[in-house]
């Protein structure tokens, strides 16, 4: 077991959770990481998808919250490559999504699956928050929108010289939403957003950091 070298807390939706050193235990329960993993993801037709589809796709069949990473240039990236899951689990999907780009890896924090570039999460997503409290929401963009405007979220911003970029939303909703709240202390952003995405049970955030022509812009949005 690894030396614990910190210690931080988020509550979501009554359920506590204790890190150390970027792994998660959770008090008198297994992990829902591990049940996760073993469900199913269906489709026998052969199909071409891009990495970010592929992955989304299989989160939202499994019904698990989980976190996107990704770091583009000029050129944006539009490969798709062969897809048919034929009712593997999700551990095996995941492992194949990397294996056929290997420009990313994966990994559960909090519960929470994370497709990650193989060089790790950028500096921004590192950055220390002291607290962040998000009462009573009813989405994760509304968690969102709390979270960003917190004063270390923007001084990493402009320590990084990361300006916001343009996020596409999808604009429909449930017309029954439920109501969670989320309440962190000592964690770092991607944990935050990986605590949204738990809370709201099954929820997907996207980071997007976009260097081209002098520009420099991040993209955060579930």
């Amino acid at each position: 077991m690894n030396k614990i070298t910190s210690l931080t807390m988020c509550i979501g939706v009554g359920i506590l959770v204790i890190v150390a050193s970027g792994q998660t235990r959770q008090v008198g329960r297994p992990s829902l990481a591990d049940a996760a993993l073993e469900r199913q993801v269906y489709g026998s037709d052969l199909e071409q998808f891009t990495t970010t589809d592929a992955f989304y796709s299989s989160l939202d069949q499994t019904r698990s919250p989980g976190g996107m990473v990704r770091i583009m240039n000029c050129e944006d990236d539009k490969l798709k490559r062969p897809w048919r899951p034929s009712g593997s689990s999700l551990r095996q999907v995941l492992d194949a999504i990397v294996i056929a780009d290997p420009r990313y890896q994966w990994q559960t924090q909090d519960d929470v699956i994370n497709l990650l570039p193989i060089a790790g999460e950028p500096a921004l997503l590192k950055i220390r928050i002291d607290e962040f409290h998000a009462k009573e929401i009813t989405s994760g963009r509304e968690a969102l929108r709390h979270l960003l405007v917190l004063p270390e979220v923007r001084k990493g911003m402009d320590e990084l010289h990361l300006k916001p970029g343009v996020a596409l939303i999808n604009s429909l909703s449930s017309f029954h939403p439920a109501i969670f709240s989320v309440h962190c202390k000592g964690v770092t952003l991607r944990q935050a957003l990986n605590a949204i995405a738990h809370a709201e049970g099954s929820a997907i955030w996207d980071y997007v950091e976009i260097h081209c022509n002098g520009r420099d812009e991040v993209v955060i949005r579930f």
